[in-house]
């Protein structure tokens, strides 16, 4: 009995996971669908009775919600998918820290829908802002555990070192340890609608980590003059600007 148990670990462990990235490349896909569907046309223009004024007031939160979650959900993908280049192998208990990091990211139209259809101006709006911020949180964390689960029973390739790993694991810290802040600095300044401010340190946090384990990553010369190169990257700051530039104008109008 021992040794058919042994023998289908064994093989568990031995498989890739292309059912699970599959699976979770599914969810997202349907996540990010669902998000546009909170884009529609007010209620009361439909009844004729509104104006550009009332469709813009309407307009400003769902478009800025509707763009952060769609930029935080590819932010997730993207560090899921580099993870999972690295995971060579799974068992159950990959697949159930998976599942519950996919919990989360499945709860995200939700979260969305407080901080868009909430009021946006005054102390109301720390509450829903939390309510967001924390599914972020949690998502990021089962993410963290999800790799570190995967490093710790030795199912990525074994290439990776231990440098490259508390890379990924730091990196991937930096968008859930931001938005905990952007909680704290919300219910301290209610009334100045900081917490999406504080957003933007989300990539600088990023390239900062990049550029400490800069040494640990293997890396390709670029072909393009290096003011080039810094000009593209400089363009992954641009989303974060558009939904900083939009909160502004949701909360003015």
């Amino acid at each position: 009995m021992k040794e058919k148990r042994e023998r289908k670990l064994n093989l568990i462990q031995g498989k890739e996971p292309l059912r699970l990235v599959a699976l979770s490349d599914g969810l997202f896909a349907t996540v990010l669908t669902l998000l546009v569907l909170d884009l529609r046309i007010p209620e009361v223009l439909n009844a004729g009775s509104g104006n550009m004024t009332t469709f813009f007031k309407w307009l400003g939160p769902h478009l800025f919600s509707y763009l952060l979650t769609f930029l935080v959900a590819g932010t997730y993908w993207l560090a899921h998918h580099r993870d999972f280049d690295h995971v060579v192998r799974h068992d159950r208990g990959l697949l159930g820290y998976n599942l519950l990091f996919l919990l989360f990211i499945g709860l995200l139209p939700f979260s969305t829908a407080t901080i868009s259809l909430g009021p946006f101006t005054g102390s109301a709006f720390s509450f829903y802002w939390a309510i967001y911020a924390a599914n972020i949180i949690l998502a990021g964390i089962m993410l963290n555990l999800t790799w570190n689960y995967a490093v710790s029973h030795r199912l990525v390739s074994a290439e990776m070192s231990g440098e490259q790993s508390r890379h990924i694991t730091i990196r991937q810290t930096a968008t859930p340890a931001v938005f905990l802040f952007s909680i704290v600095v919300e219910y301290l300044f209610p009334q100045a609608f900081l917490g999406p401010y504080t957003l933007l340190a989300i990539p600088l946090v990023q390239w900062g980590v990049d550029r400490r384990f800069a040494d640990a990553e293997l890396k390709t010369s670029s072909p393009l003059p290096v003011w080039k190169e810094l000009l593209w990257r400089a363009g992954t700051m641009v989303p974060w600007l558009l939904i900083i530039g939009l909160a502004v104008w949701a909360v003015s109008l």
